[in-house]
């Protein structure tokens, strides 16, 4: 999805774009090849409406967030967030991760003035990397080779071409699994998103179109392993213990996936006529729904200074320029990750002084308007130096 989107965003300011995949792309766009959706936040969603994407390709499938609510397991205190609080749009929006790349693809494969500046390069892999006077030579697991400016790794946390440029990670195991399924439920979930935390892990009801929700559910490792070995009816009925009967009967619809949880941070970003963008450079716990959002904001960023160079007539692939983009994203990357961690480690425990402390924290917060503001702007993604395209404005 990252890469996508960083492809069209680049051809549509008229650069030429090779993107290769390891996965023939069609492929992915099966409901079988990832249950996965995402939370677009409300910036992000301004971009995709900037580009031109938001109302060809993906209105039609979107879900607004109109609420969202989180507790502490089954306390009675809760964290209430509702757009009305900010006064100009939803939260975000829930797509399926099929139906985000399913819009991406046809956008760069139909469009007249997009296809002919990307060329697609499916099911294939970079084998090797060389710097080759004001380019870099990349080797295909074809034989082939291509010249580019500037290499761009978007392939999400096992990035081979980071260890081609020995880039270092730094990274820890949550020692955890995330359980993902869409359910269907009987009432109106009416674009409501929860979030509930328990010892094991945040079970989360994300909205979908319809009378559908996809679930997130954190457990530790070898209790999921257990939960995904169950039969489909025993599922179910784990599922109903978590999920409640607020919207009735709830059911999985048959097939669910796994992945295992873990902090992946990037040494570094950038290197000779390289850089790493999204899961590449910073992969997060989804406790907060964050880790697309953080993809879509570095493409925001990047693009914003390889095409204002461009422009100038500048070498995309300098030095200064990348470093740019460097600077401009570690803060806020490096910022998110500590918060996801702190809330991981806060919340998946069960120690009676911690867990009376955070119900006390959720409630405060629910008290004070102005402190509710802050945490909705970040949940938005409308604070600090926005890119042109996060705040809704063409390149």
């Amino acid at each position: 999805m990252a890469g996508m989107t960083l492809a069209y965003t680049m051809a549509q300011a008229g650069l030429d774009v090779v993107l290769v995949d390891q996965t023939a792309i069609a492929d992915t766009l099966d409901d079988g090849f990832d249950g996965r959706s995402s939370a677009i936040a409300y910036a992000p969603y301004k971009m995709y409406q900037a580009l031109g994407l938001w109302d060809r390709y993906f209105a039609s499938t979107a879900q607004p967030i109109k609420e969202i609510r989180i507790t502490d397991g089954h306390s009675p205190l809760f964290l209430h967030f509702d757009q009305h609080d900010v006064g100009d749009g939803p939260m975000g929006y829930m797509l399926e991760n099929r139906h985000i790349r399913r819009g991406l693809y046809e956008a760069l494969t139909t469009e007249d003035d997009i296809k002919d500046k990307v060329r697609i390069l499916a099911p294939l892999h970079i084998t090797d990397l060389k710097i080759d006077g004001g380019y870099h030579r990349a080797t295909l697991s074809d034989g082939r080779a291509i010249r580019a400016r500037l290499i761009v790794s978007a392939e999400g946390r096992r990035s081979s071409l980071r260890n081609l440029q020995n880039i270092r990670l730094h990274q820890w195991d949550y020692k955890q699994t995330a359980i993902v399924t869409t359910v269907k439920h009987q009432k109106s979930h009416h674009g409501i998103a929860y979030e509930r935390f328990y010892p094991g892990g945040p079970f989360a009801i994300l909205p979908l179109k319809g009378p559908y929700a996809s679930i997130v559910w954190t457990e530790p490792t070898d209790l999921a392993a257990t939960i995904m070995g169950l039969s489909e009816k025993a599922f179910n009925a784990e599922l109903k213990k978590k999920f409640g009967d607020f919207l009735g009967p709830v059911k999985s619809l048959e097939k669910r996936w796994s992945y295992p949880l873990s902090l992946q941070l990037a040494e570094t970003y950038v290197d000779e006529r390289f850089c790493l963008i999204a899961d590449a450079a910073h992969g997060i716990h989804p406790i907060a729904g964050q880790g697309l959002n953080l993809g879509l904001r570095d493409i925001a960023a990047l693009a914003e200074v390889l095409i204002d160079c461009h422009r100038r007539g500048g070498d995309i692939g300098n030095a200064a320029v990348l470093s740019e983009y460097a600077r401009w994203r570690r803060m806020d990357n490096h910022l998110m990750s500590l918060i996801t961690d702190a809330l991981t480690r806060l919340f998946s425990n069960d120690v009676v002084p911690v867990r009376l402390a955070r119900q006390w924290g959720l409630g405060l917060v629910e008290k004070i308007p102005g402190l509710k503001r802050f945490f909705i702007h970040h949940a938005r993604g409308t604070v600090g130096t926005l890119p042109r395209l996060l705040d809704g404005k063409p390149l």
